[in-house]
C-alpha cells in the first residue's frame, strides 16, 4: 500500500489549511526547504517533495520523467484538498508546472503556481551537462552555485551523488511540453536571478503563455541558486497567491 506520505515532507496542518509545495532542484532534496517551514506566515504550511532515490527513498529507482513524478505527487496532494501553491526551482519548475496541470484537469484547489530559474516548458532545456565526465559536471555545477562544499571536496560524496544528479539533468534535459500556451487558468509568478546565465530574465519572461490568469516576472540579484539569499521573499510571493482568510480556494 502507498504511503499517504511518500512524497511530501513537513508538517502539514490538514483540516484544508493552506500550503506551499516546493519542488526541489536536479540533486536536490526535501531537506532543501526545510529552513522554509519558518519562513511561512501563521497558518500556511510550507512543504516538501522528496523525490525517489534519495534520503529516506534512497532504495527506490530514480524517476523515468519529469511526467511521472508529477502523476504521482499530483495524486498524493489530491487525497486532502486544501488552498495550494506550487513552488518549483530548475528543474521542479517543470515538476511544479505539470503538477499543477493534473491538478486542474482534476477540478482540484490550486490557488498559484511559482516557477523560478528554469525556460518556460515549450522551449528545450539548451544543456548537455548530464552527459560530460564526472569532473567536468562538477566544475559546471559549481559554476552555477548552491553547490555544497563538502561534495566538492569529498571523492566518496561526489561518488555518491554523481548518479542522482546526472538522472536528474538528464531527466530535465529530455522534457518538453510544447502544448503549454495557456494550460492553466491560474495565477502564475516567474523568478530569476539577475545573473543566472542559464535562465535570465528575458527567457523566464515566456512562462507568461502558459497562463489564462495574472502573470508577473520578479528578478533578484544573483545566480541560478539566488534563492539561497531570498528565501524569505520568495516564500512571500509564493503566499502572497494564497486565498485570504475566509475566502474560498483557487
Amino acid at each position: 500500500m502507498t504511503s499517504p506520505k511518500r512524497w511530501l515532507r513537513g508538517t502539514d496542518p490538514g483540516s484544508g489549511e493552506p500550503r506551499i509545495v516546493c519542488c526541489p532542484h536536479s540533486g536536490g532534496n526535501a531537506a532543501y526547504f526545510r529552513p522554509w517551514q519558518e519562513l511561512g506566515p501563521p497558518g500556511v504550511s510550507v512543504l516538501a517533495v522528496q523525490y525517489p532515490g534519495r534520503h529516506d527513498r534512497l532504495a527506490e529507482p530514480y524517476a523515468g520523467s519529469v511526467e511521472q513524478i508529477a502523476d504521482a505527487l499530483a495524486e498524493e496532494i489530491g487525497r486532502h484538498p486544501a488552498p495550494t501553491v506550487l513552488f518549483g526551482h530548475s528543474m521542479g519548475s517543470s515538476v511544479a508546472y505539470e503538477t499543477a496541470r493534473r491538478l486542474r484537469d482534476a477540478g482540484l484547489p490550486l490557488d498559484g503556481l511559482v516557477v523560478s530559474a528554469h525556460t518556460p516548458p515549450d522551449v528545450a532545456v539548451d544543456s548537455n551537462i548530464h552527459l560530460l565526465s564526472e569532473a567536468q559536471m562538477w566544475q559546471a555545477l559549481t559554476e552555477l552555485g548552491g553547490t555544497e562544499p563538502e561534495i566538492l571536496q569529498l571523492v566518496a560524496l561526489r561518488e555518491l551523488f554523481t548518479p542522482l544528479v546526472r538522472a536528474d539533468l538528464a531527466l530535465d534535459a529530455t522534457y518538453r511540453q510544447p502544448a503549454a500556451a495557456g494550460s492553466l487558468d491560474v495565477p502564475v509568478v516567474a523568478i530569476a536571478g539577475d545573473q543566472d546565465a542559464v535562465a535570465p530574465p528575458d527567457a523566464v519572461r515566456g512562462w507568461r503563455e502558459v497562463t489564462t490568469g495574472r502573470f508577473e516576472l520578479h528578478t533578484f540579484d544573483g545566480d541560478h541558486f539566488y534563492l539561497q539569499r531570498h528565501a524569505a521573499a520568495v516564500v512571500a510571493l509564493a503566499a502572497g497567491l494564497l486565498p485570504a482568510p475566509g475566502q474560498a480556494a483557487g
